[in-house]
């Protein structure tokens, strides 16, 4: 019994791949190496762009999330406005409702008021204070007691100038015997102060010594 051969499968394998190689040989002989290399080249182009083409579509798009806005800064509260309101009375030489900026002090409003006058107290005020909307600034003269309603003033209160006699007249800041009488003449004159502004039509009152009396008189 004679041994078995290889199969036809396998055999038939071989045969082919020879085939395909001797067939090969013969074409590149026809053609030329060159024009193969170069079929070679487009073919292996072909499939590496088909193999990416296929990478990129099944691959999920790129999802851009939104920068984070910025926080806005939160509003600053004011304390107090750009601008303020004070009123300064007593011994400086134009008294009266000032408007200056915040942050600044009581020396700064007297030397808006052209300054202190001559028998100001200037021990009294605390010229480096800072000021604040609608405050009352009050410099008094050499002396003077302090305004009612503060720490030592008069417990009996501000004089009422339509009631008052020549003496407690006198006691009031920079009313003297002389300025007393008048007040007194002008009353009887022209009846009762209806207002302390009214005081003014009396010689020798002015706006400066008005301001200095509002805080101890009264009508």
């Amino acid at each position: 019994m004679r041994a078995p051969g290889p199969g036809p499968s396998a055999h038939g394998r071989s045969t082919d791949w020879r085939s395909v190689a001797t067939e090969a040989a013969g074409f590149a002989r026809r053609v030329g190496v060159v024009p193969v290399l170069v079929l070679l080249g487009a073919v292996g182009a072909l499939v590496a762009a088909g193999f990416l083409a296929g990478v990129r579509h099944g691959s999920p798009e790129p999802i851009e999330l939104p920068l984070a806005a910025a926080e806005a800064p939160l509003p600053v509260a004011t304390t107090q406005p750009s601008l303020l309101k004070v009123h300064l009375a007593g011994a400086v030489r134009q008294p009266g409702l000032y408007e200056v900026p915040a942050g600044s002090r009581v020396g700064d409003l007297v030397d808006a008021a052209g300054g202190l006058d001559a028998d100001a107290d200037e021990a009294a005020v605390n010229l480096a204070e800072r000021l604040h909307d609608e405050q009352q600034i009050y410099v008094p003269v050499e002396g003077e007691l302090p305004a009612v309603g503060t720490p030592g003033s008069d417990p009996a209160g501000p004089i009422d100038v339509n009631a008052a006699t020549a003496a407690q007249l006198d006691e009031l800041p920079g009313i003297g015997p002389s300025l007393a009488a008048a007040i007194i003449a002008y009353r009887a004159e022209h009846g009762p102060f209806a207002t302390l502004d009214a005081l003014e039509q009396v010689p020798g009152i002015g706006p400066s010594k008005l301001s200095r009396l509002r805080p101890h008189a009264t009508v």
